[in-house]
């Protein structure tokens, strides 16, 4: 089941930015309610385009190596037996968004961003399937690290 989580979060991470790349140019925007639009934006910073613009004294390189050593550290958490479900979860979904984000990077040169959400003229920074999948797997672990105990995996 963990594999198959991961698998669709990459999944439907790629299908909506092959749609958004394919379909829209880099900032074109589509209104679709009076505080939601999509966007495309490529972010070659970090999280919410923090250092974008400092890709001088930043190699890109060095975001794709720390991105895949998280990656590396996640999987092999997410394969200790004395993890609950919760845990699984959340860190299967981390997984697949930052493998899709990643896969942005190698490919792009930056990962591509499209969901934009505002009030007036004040932006959240626009985020994507694999951002989204990445907090929700954060929550979900969380809720697993606060209960461990309580839905630890029980021993025949």
């Amino acid at each position: 089941m963990r594999i198959w989580n991961i698998i669709s979060v990459i999944i439907l991470d790629q299908i909506t930015k092959y749609m958004i790349i394919h379909n829209l140019k880099l900032h074109q925007a589509i209104p679709i309610t009076g505080f939601f639009n999509i966007t495309y934006i490529k972010n070659t910073g970090v999280v919410f385009g923090i250092m974008s613009n400092m890709k001088q004294s930043i190699p890109p390189i060095l975001f794709v190596v720390i991105n895949i050593i998280a990656i590396i550290i996640l999987i092999l958490w997410l394969l200790k037996p004395d993890n609950n479900i919760w845990m699984n979860m959340g860190i299967s979904l981390i997984i697949g968004g930052a493998f899709g984000n990643l896969m942005d990077r190698l490919v792009y040169g930056g990962v591509i961003d499209f969901l934009d959400f505002h009030i007036g003229k004040c932006h959240w920074p626009a985020f994507n399937i694999a951002d989204t999948a990445i907090t929700i797997g954060t929550i979900l672990l969380g809720i697993g690290l606060f209960f461990k105990d309580k839905y630890a995996p029980k021993s025949i």
